[in-house]
């Protein structure tokens, strides 16, 4: 029997995208299901919590999934519309995984259409902090819980592998005018002048 399999189960993982997502729902019902103030604070809380049941390989298994997940939002228009909308594009992509599978998906699929998002139009008009979008602190979250006594980084990398894909539509996205030319409603909504 070769290594990682076990009775006809090949490359188990503990954490599982359904899992992964289970845990992200149960974070997200916790905080409250509308992004609100205090949303990304109370997010972050309640994954600590869940994470914190965790064994380490548990917790590299779910740092994997969410790395794998920055690695297909990794495009010149999510970057772009994470820039204009929240200033940090790796933590407006957490925040839209922390919304869960459904939202992360749409954005994903087409991020100019993230500017129907009533979440969205609620930052730009001003009515919500854009810091609720993007919750900085999942992105270490997993590594704080994990400990430093072993190198996190390293076993992270060997876990996902190469997961940044090459960028298919790249284009200046910290060019407001391409932003305007790649992402005509989120310029709209986001860029004055």
């Amino acid at each position: 029997m070769l290594a990682g399999e076990c009775a006809g189960m090949k490359d188990f993982v503990a954490v599982d995208s359904d899992t992964f997502w289970s845990i992200i729902d149960g974070a997200r019902s916790a905080a409250g299901e509308r992004v609100t103030t205090g949303f990304a604070g109370r997010f972050t809380a309640a994954l600590r919590m869940r994470l914190a049941t965790l064994d380490k390989s548990e917790l590299l298994d779910f740092d994997a999934h969410r790395t794998r997940l920055q690695a297909r939002a990794n495009s010149s228009a999510m970057w772009a519309t994470g820039r204009v909308v929240a200033r940090y594009a790796d933590a407006f992509v957490d925040g839209l995984i922390a919304r869960g599978r459904e939202t992360y998906e749409r954005a994903v699929a087409d991020p100019d259409a993230l500017a129907d998002d009533p979440v969205l139009r609620a930052v730009a008009a001003g009515d919500l902090a854009a810091h609720e979008l993007a919750p900085r602190e999942v992105e270490d979250l997993a590594e704080e819980l994990y400990g430093e006594e072993d190198d996190y980084p390293m076993l992270l990398r060997a876990r996902t592998g190469q997961v940044a894909p090459l960028v298919e539509d790249d284009w200046d996205d910290e060019d407001d005018a391409a932003v305007r030319k790649h992402l005509p409603k989120i310029a709209a909504l986001f860029l004055k002048g």
